[in-house]
C-alpha cells in the first residue's frame, strides 16, 4: 500500500518553495536597480570628458578634453604653410608625461618652469616625404621660454629677424616669443621648406599677443666684444652651484679667446653678498682657499680663484653679482669684470 505524505511533509516543502521565490525576486529586484543605474550613468554621457586626443603609437600623452583640445589646434593649425595640412592628431604633454616625448631633454625645460607642450604634425599635400612638426612648449613665463631657448641655442645657426630671438638650421626653426618656446623641425634638409617655415613663424606672431622678455640685466654688459647671439639665461644651478640661479651669461670675443661674463640681479645687496660668500665656500671644497690677487685695482673686494689652469672672477656691487666663468686668460677676465664693474657704477649715476 502507498503510504500518502503527511500534513508536516507537505507544509515543509512549500515554505522552501515559497523562500526561493523571495530569492529570486530579490536578485531581480537588484538586477533592475543595477539596470536603471546604469542607465542613468549613460544618459549623462560628458563628451567633453570622454572625448580624448588620439597619441601616436608607441607615444604618451595627457588626456585633453575636445574643448582644451580645439583651442590648442587652433593656436597650430591656422599656421600651417599653405599646401600642408596635419598628418597626425595632436599630442599633449604635461609635466608628467613630458619626457614620453622628449626622453633625455625634460629635466632641463622642467627645470626652466615648463607648463605644458603641445604637438603637431604636418606634411605637404602634394609631397608627402615633405613634413615637420611643430613643438609648442608653454613656460609659463616670457624668461622662462627665453632660459629654453638659450640654453638649446647651438654654434653655426642662422639668425632670424621675425622676431627678436629667433634662429634656423638646415632642417629647423626656433624661436621665444613672449611665455612660449618653438620648436619647427622637419626629417629633410630642405632650403626651401624652411623658408616656408620662418614666413609661417612670422605670421604666428602676429596672431599671438605676447608679453616681451624682460632682460634688465643685458643693461650692464659692455657692448664692445660681445657676441650678441651668445646672451644665455641660467633658471638653476649655474656653473654646478644649486644656489646659483637667475644668471645672464654672455660671451666676449677677445684677442681670439672667448671670455664667459655673468651677472645677476637679487633681491637685496646682503642676497648677492651671501651669494658671492657661498659660491666662494664652494670653489674652496674643490681648489682650497687660496685666492689670487687682482693685477686690476678697480674693483673692491674682487675674488679671483684658479680652477685648474682656468679663472672665476666675481664680485658684488648692491644687488649685483658679477664675474666671469672659466676664463682661459686671467688678465683678459680681469679685464672684462673691471669693464662690467664701470658699466654697473656708471648706471647708478
Amino acid at each position: 500500500m502507498v503510504r500518502k505524505p503527511t500534513t508536516s511533509c507537505l507544509n515543509k516543502e512549500d515554505g522552501s518553495t515559497s523562500l526561493e521565490s523571495i530569492i529570486s525576486l530579490s536578485i531581480l529586484f537588484v538586477l533592475i536597480i543595477i539596470g536603471v543605474l546604469i542607465f542613468l550613468q549613460q544618459s549623462r554621457f560628458d563628451e567633453e570628458y570622454f572625448n580624448a586626443s588620439v597619441m601616436q603609437a608607441g607615444q604618451g600623452g595627457t588626456k585633453t578634453s575636445a574643448a582644451s583640445q580645439d583651442k590648442s589646434s587652433a593656436k597650430i593649425n591656422v599656421i600651417a604653410p599653405e599646401g600642408f595640412s596635419p598628418m597626425s592628431d595632436q599630442e599633449n604633454f604635461d609635466q608628467v608625461s613630458l619626457s614620453d616625448k622628449i626622453d633625455g631633454k625634460a629635466e632641463g625645460y622642467l627645470a626652466a618652469g615648463f607648463v605644458s607642450l603641445t604637438c603637431l604634425r604636418f606634411a605637404s599635400e602634394s609631397n608627402p616625404d615633405q613634413w615637420f612638426e611643430f613643438y609648442l612648449y608653454d613656460m609659463g613665463l616670457p624668461r622662462n621660454a627665453f632660459s629654453v631657448y638659450s640654453s638649446q641655442k647651438r654654434e653655426g645657426v642662422t639668425p632670424q629677424d621675425f622676431t627678436k630671438f629667433a634662429y634656423s638650421t638646415e632642417n629647423a626653426l626656433f624661436f621665444a616669443y613672449g611665455k612660449l618656446y618653438i620648436e619647427v623641425i622637419s626629417g629633410l634638409k630642405d632650403e626651401g621648406l624652411i623658408k616656408k617655415l620662418i614666413v609661417m613663424a612670422g605670421d604666428f606672431i602676429t596672431k599671438q599677443p605676447a608679453d616681451n622678455v624682460e632682460l634688465p640685466e643685458l643693461e650692464f654688459f659692455p657692448t664692445e666684444n660681445l657676441d650678441q647671439g651668445s646672451i644665455s639665461l641660467i633658471s638653476k644651478n649655474g656653473f654646478g652651484y644649486d644656489k646659483f640661479d637667475n644668471i645672464i651669461t654672455a660671451v666676449y670675443q677677445v684677442e681670439g679667446k672667448k671670455i664667459t661674463a655673468f651677472l645677476s640681479i637679487r633681491e637685496t645687496p646682503e642676497n648677492a653678498q651671501a651669494l658671492a660668500k657661498g659660491y666662494d665656500d664652494t670653489l674652496s671644497e674643490f681648489v682650497g682657499k687660496d685666492r689670487l690677487k687682482p693685477e686690476i685695482a678697480q674693483i673692491p673686494d674682487l675674488i679671483i680663484a684658479d680652477i685648474f689652469d682656468e679663472y672665476e672672477l666675481f664680485f658684488t656691487d648692491g644687488k649685483i653679482i658679477a664675474g666671469i666663468h672659466s676664463s682661459p686668460d686671467k688678465k683678459l677676465g680681469e679685464r672684462i669684470a673691471a669693464d662690467i664693474y664701470r658699466k654697473i657704477s656708471g648706471a647708478k649715476k
